[in-house]
């Protein structure tokens, strides 16, 4: 501790145009050090190789690696803050400037998806970080919807939710077409978007309530048919411990050593069952998904009109979170350890959403929209609430204002139904 202190008093702003050029190189060269790999995975070393300078020279400006990436993560959301500022500065009615919202996200994250990869992975290396980026863009599009609404083109929502909403709906449309599928987004799920956050989903056709439905029993409260053998205790004890290691400390943070010491088995043991630690990892993230979709067919047991599956199938899923807060670390750092299972994991959760959605809408309860851009939207919706409302401020659960806010704009939209 002392040493780094020591360290973090010499370092300085560069005072001369080539002083101010080898910080710019070092920066320069972690971005692309970190866009390569993880965080974790990136050391000093490398970033100075990289730039081209002596070990000694990085610390005459930045104390550690920690502080390099935050001046990145500072510069990429200054960026793309200024950029959504001068977008919305063009004018226009409320359709043109939630495309124009869209467009810059869009355009800002392809053309720099080094600084994104950067900024994706700030939540495990800095939570006020993290929380400091989103409250800028929360602010930034309050101000836009609080205005908005002044004009009458917004009914009375919320704004912080209908906010949220906005960020959610970008934020996973940009996963799935830009970081899953690294490409670009086009110009259909664009627009699809935009036709969503202005009218929502509801067709308007009369809703027909359903019969009484019975109380399902809470999956985790299912009783198992049989006792587990002792292999499959021990699996469960391995995966149990995991699960609390990775969503306390982080993947990168923890040992097998740890692993098998709360789980009261051998390190041998471990290995019979898996054969690394992001094994286990991908365990993890398949296990969620499975619980996630049978919570989800519990709750909409018995439903049949896709606009109370949709209430109900929310209903669920914050009440899943409420009870897995750990479930958003365990994915989300999967992006980094194992892409191809977490592109599994969204993949999986999208294409029974999509069929469901597809179904509502050759029913007339849904109005007729890309199916795919719809899933992912409201996949984006509620990963960014239960973030803001239960991760984040630790809620016992989501306010029921809040729930009730956001159903209204999803089934209407910012501007109100069409029909």
């Amino acid at each position: 501790m002392e040493m780094m202190t020591r360290v973090a008093k010499k370092t300085r702003a560069p005072s001369t145009a080539r002083g101010l050029a080898t910080r710019e190189r070092l920066l320069a060269a972690a971005q692309e050090i970190f866009a390569e790999g993880s965080y974790h995975e990136a050391s000093v070393s490398a970033i100075c190789r990289r730039a081209g300078v002596a070990l000694g020279t990085f610390y005459q400006y930045f104390a550690d690696k920690e502080a390099i990436f935050s001046e990145l993560v500072a510069r990429a959301s200054m960026t793309l803050q200024m950029e959504l500022t001068g977008a919305l500065r063009s004018g226009g009615d409320l359709r043109t400037q939630l495309d124009r919202i869209l467009t810059t996200f869009f355009m800002f994250i392809r053309h720099n998806r080094a600084s994104y990869q950067i900024f994706r992975e700030v939540e495990f290396v800095n939570k006020r970080m993290h929380h400091r980026f989103y409250d800028g863009l929360l602010a930034l599009l309050r101000e836009f919807l609080t205005e908005q609404r002044r004009r009458g083109q917004v009914r009375a929502l919320n704004p912080e939710v209908a906010a949220v909403t906005l960020i959610g709906v970008a934020y996973f449309l940009t996963l799935r077409w830009l970081i899953l599928s690294p490409g670009d987004v086009p110009e259909s799920v664009r627009h699809t978007a935009v036709e969503f956050l202005m009218h929502g989903v509801d067709s308007g056709r009369p809703l027909v309530s359903p019969p009484q439905r019975p109380v399902a029993a809470p999956p985790e409260e299912v009783a198992t048919t049989q006792a587990p053998t002792r292999g499959e205790l021990s699996r469960r004890k391995l995966l149990q411990a995991a699960k609390i290691y990775f969503s306390r400390k982080g993947f990168y943070a923890t040992s097998i050593a740890e692993i098998t010491r709360r789980a009261g088995v051998s390190l041998g043991t471990f290995y019979l069952y898996f054969s690394s630690k992001t094994e286990i990892l991908d365990e993890l993230v398949r296990d969620l998904n499975t619980q996630l979709r049978r919570n989800a067919r519990t709750a909409i047991a018995g439903l049949t009109d896709r606009r109370e599956i949709e209430r109900e199938g929310f209903r669920a899923f914050f009440d899943f979170i409420r009870r897995n807060r750990e479930a958003y670390r365990i994915v989300r750092e999967a992006e980094f350890v194992s892409p191809s299972v977490a592109r599994w994991y969204f993949e999986r959760l999208a294409r029974g959403y999509i069929r469901g959605l597809q179904e509502g809408m050759r029913r007339g309860e849904i109005r007729p929209l890309d199916a795919e851009t719809l899933a992912y939207s409201l996949m984006g919706i509620g990963h960014f609430l239960g973030l803001r409302w239960v991760v984040w401020s630790q809620q016992s659960s989501l306010p029921k204002h809040v729930f009730n806010q956001a159903m209204d704009l999803i089934l209407h939209g910012l501007k109100g139904t069409t029909h």
